[in-house]
């Protein structure tokens, strides 16, 4: 009987390190979870505060500037299609002044 008193002796103690370490793990879990519930409720007053912002844009006016932006982008395009003959124009505008500058001083 003895020998059953310490086999039952080594099942309690390691038992009971088995409790302490399931103890253990689980102390940490619940740090954790306290962990991820305080950045959760800093995510929510985030997004909160994004949201009070989002409400106060004014939404015309940026549709508005928008309109302006495509607008300038054709106005830009338009004055691409001009840079072309523009550029030709004003080598043939310097060289007439040339040759005129030349005729002139003879």
């Amino acid at each position: 009987m003895p020998a059953d008193e310490a086999v039952e002796d080594a099942r309690h103690a390691d038992n009971l390190h088995r409790i302490k370490a399931l103890e253990e793990e689980l102390a940490a879990a619940v740090a954790t979870i306290n962990r991820l519930d305080a950045r959760a409720q800093e995510t929510l007053d985030v997004l909160g505060a994004i949201k009070g912002l989002i409400g106060q844009l004014d939404v015309p006016a940026l549709r508005e500037m928008a309109d302006a932006m495509d607008t300038m982008k054709g106005g830009i395009r338009v004055l691409g299609w001009l840079e072309r003959p523009a550029k030709w124009l004003t080598v043939m505008a310097a060289l007439a002044a040339s040759i005129y500058g030349l005729w002139k001083l003879k």
